[in-house]
């Protein structure tokens, strides 16, 4: 059984679904949004409570743990060091401890903003240097979780896709704005390594299967600019990428520093899967293709259905 931490997050909620589809048993942990999918056992815990968290997870006894809970709000972390370092670092190295008393898999979802952005194109052998308390924050974790768990997989990620939440993903927003008539203003000079994050899912399965451990970049296989990711967005979806124009990140006030040039070097992942991480282009197309299919939809419901249920 794999237990998935931020079970009602971006990457959470895909996961239980997706692996529940092709019969892998999973369990899931939420904390303020309740989720509910079908088959699936959904527990709500709030992971800074270690002896909480040591009697549920010691109960269920996973096989694995995929830990993708997580205080991501650049923002709000630069605000709120304390509580960032009790979720982000605290709870992620009790629960990579757990998982090594047990004997099970453990990965950690960490981010590619480790890195100043000076340059890009990083190998999971080049030296981080955040810049923010987020990306602080995640380097401690990462450093923290191998040293009471060596077995335990690191996986650096820059994630998009639909969200069963509210809250949006970047793609998400985007395409709200230019169904609105709003124009997007994308930053040109912040260059990622965007991955789908149904595409994430399948290779953290896969990264499972092999019992990989270590650090990965887990990113798409290309490297593009915000400005041109949301342009080709646009373009797919069939909404007018004229909307889309150029900005800059130094210009736009934001409270916490952030990286321009995160974009990862994938090719030990590639090497280790023997499969090669998907393009932009590719991505975005599976994603449309998740819309046409009412996928979405039925991630949605997850929420909507957990939120009917409450008292």
């Amino acid at each position: 059984m794999i237990l998935v931490t931020g079970a009602s997050g971006l990457l959470g909620a895909n996961f239980l679904l997706q692996a529940r589809d092709i019969g892998r048993e999973v369990v899931g942990l939420c904390h303020l949004h309740p989720l509910s999918v079908r088959n699936v056992m959904i527990f709500a815990a709030d992971l800074t409570n270690s002896s909480e968290v040591r009697a549920l997870v010691s109960k269920l006894h996973p096989r694995a743990i995929i830990h993708c809970a997580a205080a991501t709000s650049v923002d709000w972390c630069e605000d709120n060091s304390v509580e960032t370092d009790r979720i982000n670092v605290q709870a992620s190295v009790h629960l990579a401890s757990l998982a090594a008393e047990m004997n099970a898999k453990f990965i950690y979802i960490s981010t590619d903003s480790v890195f100043d952005g000076s340059r890009g194109q990083y190998s999971e052998n080049d030296e981080p240097r955040p810049l923010n308390v987020y990306s602080e924050s995640k380097l401690r974790a990462e450093r923290e979780v191998m040293q009471v768990n060596p077995r335990a997989v690191i996986a650096r990620v820059n994630i998009y896709g639909w969200n069963a939440q509210q809250k949006q993903s970047l793609a998400e927003w985007i395409l709200t704005q230019l169904s609105s008539g709003k124009q997007v203003h994308g930053f040109t000079d912040v260059i990622f390594s965007p991955l789908l994050v149904n595409d994430l899912a399948e290779v953290l399965l896969r990264m499972l299967d092999l019992q990989l451990t270590g650090i990965y970049h887990v990113a798409g296989s290309e490297a593009t600019s915000k400005f041109e990711f949301a342009r080709t967005l646009a373009r797919i979806f069939g909404a007018d990428d004229g909307l889309v124009v150029p900005a800059r990140v130094c210009h736009a006030n934001l409270r916490a520093p952030r990286p321009c040039n995160t974009s990862l070097n994938t090719q030990k992942v590639h090497l280790a899967l023997g499969m090669r991480m998907p393009g932009v282009e590719a991505g975005l197309h599976r994603y449309k293709s998740l819309q046409d299919a009412g996928y979405v939809q039925r991630l949605k419901d997850c929420a909507s259905e957990a939120l009917a249920c409450q008292p």
